[in-house]
């Protein structure tokens, strides 16, 4: 008797790690393979000149993108067309965009920029848009296609080499904050709704999910871990955004933002060095800031950029 209520514990402790192993997989699984965004609006919507472009990381995986061309200014924001014999090499945006999106979700902020002096550098991250791939690491290998995007740029007649910026949202914010801590060819970056780490990204998403963080959490980590071969506190931009300086830092935040909240732009900002600023969007959502600020987005950004960029002195 004894011994069969041990084989019925036994099976239902079998089954029962079954189901957290499946379910943990699921969350991890689902996360690092989203579907890929069908939005496809090409700069020339915006009457832009561009290039579509190519480039490939150490690991072998083709990245795709476009190359927007800068138009010099005489001044801010007024424009003149230099003669096409002219060559003038200007400084750099790279656009890392959010998980699930694509480039497309900021070719009118790659329209701004441009017309603001700037070259464009819109890129699908691996397994996003038209790249190659069939995964995202979440944040991880991500920081090697934002290397390589820079790499690319360098390698371009038509750049200033020593004055080349990020813009990063969700997670391509984390992504442009993990690299700059790492990587001085970036100039100043911002960073518009990143997560703090993927740790406590992984708390929000069960906690919406109605399951306990206990034990799913840490068998949701390991899954990770052994996936991507990697430590998932190497994935926390708090933890690494003190060593970006003195690279400057400009972070956004979305006062209504539920998925990457206020607190979150406020911690980071908390533990940047200066140079950092810190602008929190009334009644913004995730992926709102752009519309609710209106005018004003595009104002700062260029502020920023045209400060720590053009008026950048060589050594």
């Amino acid at each position: 008797m004894h011994f069969k209520n041990m084989f019925v514990i036994l099976k239902a402790v079998i089954y029962l790690s079954t189901i957290i192993l499946v379910l943990s997989f699921l969350i991890v699984y689902l996360n690092s393979h989203p579907p890929r965004y069908p939005l496809n609006i090409p700069p020339s919507n915006y009457g832009l000149k561009f290039e579509f472009v190519e480039f490939t990381t150490p690991d072998k995986i083709i990245l795709k993108g476009w190359f927007v061309k800068g138009v010099p200014v005489a001044a801010p924001f007024r424009v003149r067309e230099l003669p096409q014999t002219e060559s003038l090499r200007l400084p750099v945006i790279i656009i890392c965009h959010g998980l699930g999106a694509n480039k497309s979700d900021f070719t009118e902020l790659s329209s701004y920029l441009s017309k603001a002096g700037y070259h464009v550098l819109l890129f699908d991250f691996r397994g996003h848009g038209e790249s190659k791939g069939n995964s995202s690491s979440l944040g991880f290998f991500e920081q090697m296609d934002l290397k390589s995007a820079i790499d690319y740029v360098k390698s371009r007649a038509d750049v200033d080499i020593d004055k080349v910026g990020v813009y990063g949202f969700s997670l391509g914010a984390a992504v442009a904050i993990l690299t700059a801590s790492e990587d001085k060819d970036i100039k100043a970056v911002v960073s518009d709704s990143s997560f703090t780490s993927l740790k406590v990204q992984g708390e929000r998403l069960l906690k919406s999910s109605f399951l306990p963080k206990f034990p799913f959490l840490y068998t949701a980590i390991r899954i990770y871990e052994i996936m991507f071969k990697t430590d998932i506190e190497k994935i926390a931009p708090v933890h690494f955004i003190e060593k970006i300086s003195p690279t400057p830092i400009f972070i956004i935040g979305g006062e209504g933002d539920t998925q990457m909240p206020a607190t979150d732009a406020e911690e980071l900002f908390k533990n940047a060095r200066e140079p950092k600023f810190l602008w929190i969007i009334k009644g913004a959502s995730h992926g709102g800031t752009v519309i609710s600020a209106g005018r004003e987005y595009e104002k700062r950004l260029i502020e920023f950029f045209d400060k720590y960029l053009k008026e950048q002195k060589r050594d």
